[in-house]
């Protein structure tokens, strides 16, 4: 069991603006881009037994995220080698335990990251995504028990290098966390989940 605070890395390329989002256009997709990833600071934030969020993003996006005006984050700019190496870029000085939590998830909540950290105490251990393919979280004790295999296939991948799928503790209870949002399917299934108040407000908009 690990009493420390956990870390939790929010990797971010404000460049890769979602383009399966078809129905969108550039501008609204990076809204939706930045309004997701605060989502998920914001229910990081407010998990308990969270301490330290580092957002690891490329220049637009550290600039969209603090024109946003949100506090609490630590920033670390990508320099560039893809979403595993900037998850471990931003794990890597963690003295307790760590987890990678993408920044399209924005049916995040508090509770349900609680349940997924509850596990990965015991070791490595990720949440896949909602079609059971990929993979939205990816936790671990210690930074030197992290590795990210995050890409095609991601499930297998993290399977593979180790680490365990956790179930739902109760039907359901992770669904928010597991809905990762890359096209316009995605989207209407999150709000019907239940969207964060940062997207639902640029979705409002639309």
């Amino acid at each position: 069991m690990v009493d420390a605070a956990w870390r939790i890395v929010i990797p971010l390329r404000l460049s890769d603006a979602k383009s399966r989002l078809s129905s969108q256009t550039a501008s609204r997709r990076r809204e939706l881009v930045v309004a997701m990833a605060l989502d998920v600071a914001t229910a990081a934030a407010s998990c308990p037994g969270v301490d330290d969020i580092v957002l690891v993003a490329d220049r637009a996006g550290i600039e969209a995220v603090e024109a946003s005006g949100m506090g609490g984050i630590r920033m670390l700019e990508d320099a560039g080698g893809g979403l595993n190496a900037a998850i471990l870029a931003g794990a890597a000085d963690a003295s307790g335990p760590v987890a990678a939590l993408l920044a399209d998830v924005p049916c995040a909540t508090p509770e349900a990251l609680a349940l997924a950290l509850t596990t990965c105490t015991e070791g490595p251990a990720f949440v896949s995504d909602a079609e059971g393919i990929g993979t939205t979280l990816l936790g671990a004790p210690r930074a030197t028990d992290l590795h990210p295999r995050f890409g095609p296939r991601s499930r297998a991948a993290h399977v593979a290098a180790g680490a365990r799928d956790i179930a739902d503790p109760a039907p359901g209870a992770l669904a928010g966390l597991r809905r990762d949002v890359d096209s316009e399917v995605d989207l209407w299934d999150a709000r019907r989940i239940g969207l964060g108040a940062f997207t639902r407000a640029v979705v409002a908009r639309t």
